[in-house]
């Protein structure tokens, strides 16, 4: 088994998925897995050409890529699309190389036991959904005027389903609560401190507390998000007397503002099988 390339946010870049798969090919890795903000958004075109796209890439660069689901993902048409397609390992089939972790999927591969939790809140929800209301409007206008047109706007540029619930975490951590190697989230844990943080309203705390009980209770030796589109490492306590190194990675170019930001900061190789001093090591960078 090959090595997995960790990656940030690539909100359907579809230029920088394609220049991972081949930073994938560079380092012996046959999976790339993507922590959120991945470009789900088959319920317009271009998410379903974005969806192809990568799958073709991916087929022909014998890599299959898995992503969990951000604050930017429509996870529930996921679920609507693909939960009757789900491959041995439990991933949701998007594409023949193209898979999805939903919330609360655990799996292992080549020795090292994985968990996978997606979901954030979105900073700008209220700017997104001001904006479905305003095309909501336009839409309008055009059936008073005898249009035909459809109103498809509402639900496509914010999520309901975006955050984590309590209750998909009680359910997860009911059904198995023993400690993996590697814990994959978007949202980074309550007591992660990055240097430069864009996540800090009120209302973006209980999501981080989910991901601290997740860490808390989990007791993972190495966790990988995205979401703050910044690259940082950090060691937080993660309950009897464990720690848990914490890895957020940058995002694609065009989201990423930081100064210092260059597009390695993006992915991580994590070999397989992992020893102990491998997940205990800090990435370079």
């Amino acid at each position: 088994m090959g090595n997995v390339l960790i990656v940030g946010d690539l909100h359907g870049n579809t230029s920088h998925a394609l220049s991972l798969l081949q930073v994938a090919v560079r380092n012996d890795c046959d999976k790339i897995f993507s922590v959120g903000d991945f470009g789900a958004w088959e319920h317009v075109p271009s998410g379903r050409r974005y969806f192809d796209v990568v799958n073709k890439a991916a087929r022909k660069a014998g890599v299959t890529v898995y992503f969990l689901d951000g604050n930017h993902d429509k996870s529930s048409l996921l679920h609507e699309l693909y939960d009757h397609r789900r491959d041995d390992e439990g991933f949701l089939q998007c594409r023949r190389f193209l898979r999805y972790a939903p919330r609360g999927h655990r799996w292992t591969w080549d020795g090292t036991t994985f968990a996978a939790f997606g979901g954030a809140y979105s900073t700008d929800k209220l700017w997104r959904l001001a904006r479905e209301a305003r095309r909501d409007a336009v839409d309008d206008r055009h059936r008073r005027y005898g249009s035909t047109r459809q109103r498809v706007t509402t639900g496509t540029l914010w999520f309901p389903e975006e955050e984590m619930t309590d209750a998909e975490l009680d359910a997860f951590l009911e059904a198995d609560s023993s400690p993996v190697d590697v814990l994959l989230t978007h949202d980074k844990p309550r007591s992660s401190q990055p240097k430069f943080n864009r996540k800090t309203k009120a209302e973006c705390l209980p999501n981080q507390d989910r991901i601290q009980r997740l860490v808390e209770t989990l007791h993972p030796t190495v966790l990988f998000h995205g979401h703050l589109h910044y690259r940082y490492t950090d060691t937080i306590p993660a309950g009897d007397n464990t720690w848990t190194r914490v890895e957020g990675l940058a995002a694609d170019p065009n989201a990423s503002q930081h100064p210092t930001y260059d597009s390695d900061q993006s992915w991580h190789v994590l070999p397989l099988p992992c020893t102990a001093e491998i997940l205990t090591e800090p990435a370079a960078g």
